[in-house]
């Protein structure tokens, strides 16, 4: 019997090994709940992952609506015959957002390409504080529900930010002043789709990484995502939870905080159990910080504790150009075997 979607998050089968990520609630965030601040700060120091309750909190179930909204949106998008989806890869101009194709890409020092399909949307062109990227007429005719779908993850992620910063004992707009809504950036939402893959032929659909920004809110329906547990080799699984956002750090706060919070490597498999006949959807919202900020430690609080060489490069490049050598590494034309890939993948998880 085929899944409906109600049955997709019960579908989560109950014999793999699942990530110990905690649940933070917003509501308690957005009250100042003071012990919540402090479960916040500790997950984001020790795994960097964490589930986000929106449960209870007007900007939380402003997002859930609109991620419904967003996950129809690229279905119907996904649904365009391939010769049209390819009008908008953009690739070989040099721009990072519109559509890439499978295979596209490499997940591994070996040259491995990945087995899905991406459309990347930018918050700039979106919001209208750069140039317009062409699109298709079923994104052009969704374009006031993509900007308050924007809004609503920024007004969450201020949140984040806000919180972040008390905890490790700095100005509560230290990290927001880095992540102004009206100033350039590579903020984008993805929409990604990856089809099943024959059962003996399953495997990795993005190889290990972290992320490139700040920090990620994800929703899943479906398994697939996997996390390293730290200090180990056991790659587990991120249970998608119902009415929850899945929240990850990205290295940017590693260079922000000097190494004192934790962006943790992850990977993408087919979903476990039945859930691997699926087509797996994931809406993702990826925080950056603006292009002209650089990657580097800032000044104050507990981050002045960490001695001076220790949480990578004191001077940082832009995060334009940082983002640019991430970027890269990972496209096939750029491939240059191990050394590029490690570029790509992200070694500020290592510090």
């Amino acid at each position: 019997m085929p899944f409906q979607s109600s049955d997709l998050f019960s579908s989560f089968p109950n014999d793999v090994p699942k990530a110990p990520l905690v649940t933070i609630s917003l509501h308690k965030l957005v009250t100042n709940d003071d012990e919540e601040k402090n479960r916040l700060f500790e997950a984001s120091k020790l795994l960097g992952f964490f589930y986000l309750d929106m449960g209870g909190c007007e900007d939380g179930e402003t997002l859930l609506r609109g991620s419904d909204e967003m996950f129809d949106l690229m279905e119907r998008f996904y649904d365009l015959p391939l010769e049209e989806k390819r009008k908008y890869d953009f690739a070989a101009q040099g721009s990072y957002f519109g559509y890439k194709g499978m295979g596209a890409e490499v997940i591994d020092e070996k040259g491995t390409r990945d087995k899905n399909e991406i459309y990347n949307i930018s918050k700039d062109d979106i919001l209208s504080i750069g140039t317009q990227v062409p699109a298709p007429d079923v994104i052009t005719t969704k374009r006031t529900s993509l900007a308050a779908y924007i809004q609503s993850n920024n007004a969450i992620l201020y949140t984040l930010f806000n919180s972040l910063a008390t905890s490790l004992h700095l100005p509560p707009s230290t990290f927001t002043s880095l992540h102004r809504l009206e100033s350039p950036s590579g903020c984008h939402i993805r929409f990604i789709r990856a089809p099943p893959q024959p059962q003996t032929q399953r495997s990795l659909a993005l190889g290990e990484h972290t992320d490139f920004g700040s920090l990620t809110i994800l929703f899943n329906r479906i398994g697939g995502l996997q996390v390293l547990l730290p200090g180990t080799s056991d790659w587990v699984y991120v249970r998608p939870m119902r009415g929850c956002a899945i929240i990850n750090l990205g290295d940017a706060m590693v260079k922000f905080s000097a190494g004192i919070l934790r962006s943790n490597l992850h990977r993408v498999v087919a979903p476990p159990g039945r859930q691997g006949d699926l087509v797996r959807y994931s809406l993702v919202y990826f925080s950056r910080p603006e292009y002209e900020v650089k990657m580097k430690r800032v000044e104050g609080g507990l981050v002045d504790e960490v001695p001076r060489g220790e949480g990578g490069n004191e001077d940082g490049e832009s995060t334009r150009e940082w983002l640019m050598r991430r970027h890269q590494g990972r496209k096939v034309q750029f491939f240059k075997g191990a050394e590029s890939w490690e570029g790509a993948m992200g070694t500020e998880a290592r510090l």
